[in-house]
């Protein structure tokens, strides 16, 4: 045991990655000799309880202590929660123009998911620890992140965390590929890291805003992929992609000075900045 817990803390960002994959990915295949699926407690719960583990190996209670502060830090300035809302919502409205610009089927609002549904779904994606948000973002945010930054560039942490965010969802995507057609899903999510690691370091690190980020992107996903023609999924899902690396793209330009450089500066001050303000 003590020789796993000095690997683990000679290598705890390649220990997570390892134990966050397996744990979705390999319990599936050592039960039922496949991945894990997309429902599956085991899957989403992975990066979650890999981190805790790891997190507990590394720097024991003040570790701990220090993720669930990170966890729940929702003291921010109020215009980040705006973008928190915003900016998914301009995101796919951007898409669903483009979806019915390049031939798509005009929504059908009648199909829209009830009130009540959604708050249901937005309710466990926030607070249930096996809901892909909750399970996802302590990891990926919590952990994966935090460490990542430690040693690179935010740009250069959050491609990398993006490109193994994508690779973990592969069991998902094949799995249904007409639900989530592989190459826009794929492609999308590396995007969406740099912007949930601009809203992430903009609020002192807090992981609370990156779940809430995350669950109310995929609310807002949910709701729309509800009232699309089945056929315009793949056309829709380009175009949240192609919409999502141009808000990257500007998010990383309009500050590449604090996205190219190492981290202690000056990205680490944002850590200990006391709420700072859009900009």
């Amino acid at each position: 045991m003590s020789g796993i817990v000095s690997l683990v803390r000679r290598r705890p960002i390649i220990s997570f990655f390892a134990l966050a994959y397996g744990l979705s990915w390999g319990v599936g295949l050592l039960v039922r000799g496949e991945p894990t699926g997309a429902f599956s407690p085991l899957f989403a719960g992975g990066p979650l309880v890999a981190a805790v583990l790891i997190v507990a190996m590394t720097d024991g209670r003040v570790g701990l202590r220090d993720l669930l502060n990170r966890l729940l830090r929702w003291q921010v300035a109020p215009g980040w929660y705006a973008l928190v809302i915003g900016l998914p919502v301009a995101i796919v409205g951007s898409a669903i123009g483009l979806n019915t610009l390049f031939g798509g089927t005009a929504p059908d609002w009648s199909k829209a998911p009830g009130l009540m549904q959604l708050l249901l779904f937005f309710t466990i994606f926030l607070v249930v620890p096996i809901a892909a948000p909750l399970g996802e973002e302590v990891g990926w945010r919590g952990f994966a992140l935090p460490s990542l930054l430690a040693s690179r560039s935010a740009l250069v942490a959050t491609l990398i965390l993006g490109a193994l965010w994508a690779a973990w969802h592969l069991p998902v995507v094949l799995a249904n590929p007409s639900v989530r057609p592989p190459a826009p899903f794929l492609l999308a999510v590396p995007a969406l890291a740099v912007l949930v690691t601009w809203l992430f370091l903009h609020t002192r690190e807090s992981v609370f805003v990156a779940l809430l980020f995350h669950a109310w992107y995929d609310l807002v996903l949910v709701f729309v992929l509800a009232i699309l023609v089945p056929a315009d999924s793949e056309r829709f899902l380009w175009a949240v992609a192609a919409v999502q690396w141009l808000a990257a793209a500007v998010v990383v330009v309009s500050a590449r000075e604090r996205w190219l450089v190492a981290p202690q500066a000056p990205f680490a001050q944002l850590r200990t900045a006391p709420h700072p303000s859009p900009a």
